[in-house]
């Protein structure tokens, strides 16, 4: 699955379209070598009829399947939007409290960004996943949590 991750979109478009014409004509030449003439002919009322129904039928699967990509794109965004904002919460948050611990808390939410940034995304461009933004974040939210405030 990587090896098609790194072809370039517009190749694979263009071998993707080569390759339909190229079966659609050859399916065609096909049935027209293997029926004779006469076939066409006595078939020709049906298969105006079966074609609408199947380019129909092909036409709602393609809106559904594009409706379908398009709302897990739109969910997939909405995601990584309230991930970002939680971060940037927690790091305006961190300001009232003491420097050690507010230093510690806004350096793993630094080191979070980045590794999301630069190993997340991609290993789940991959398939696969990271645990060290995992680590980072329950490290600033032990040390948020054990953080005991004093009174004076």
């Amino acid at each position: 699955m990587e090896v098609l991750y790194n072809i370039p979109p517009l190749i694979v478009l263009v071998v993707a379209l080569v390759l339909a014409v190229t079966f659609a004509a050859g399916g065609q030449i096909f049935i027209h070598y293997r029926f004779r003439e006469t076939d066409f002919v006595q078939h020709n009322e049906v298969g105006g009829f079966i074609e609408a129904i199947v380019g129909t039928l092909y036409a709602v699967l393609l809106g559904f399947l594009t409706i379908a990509i398009w709302q897990h794109f739109a969910e997939t965004q909405g995601q990584v939007s309230r991930e970002s904002a939680a971060a940037a919460d927690a790091w305006h948050t961190a300001v009232g409290l003491p420097y050690n611990v507010r230093t510690r808390i806004r350096h793993d939410l630094f080191t979070y960004a980045n590794i999301m940034i630069e190993q997340e995304w991609p290993a789940m461009h991959r398939g696969g996943y990271t645990f060290q933004a995992d680590i980072v974040v329950m490290d600033a939210m032990a040390t948020a949590g054990t953080y005991n405030p004093v009174n004076f």
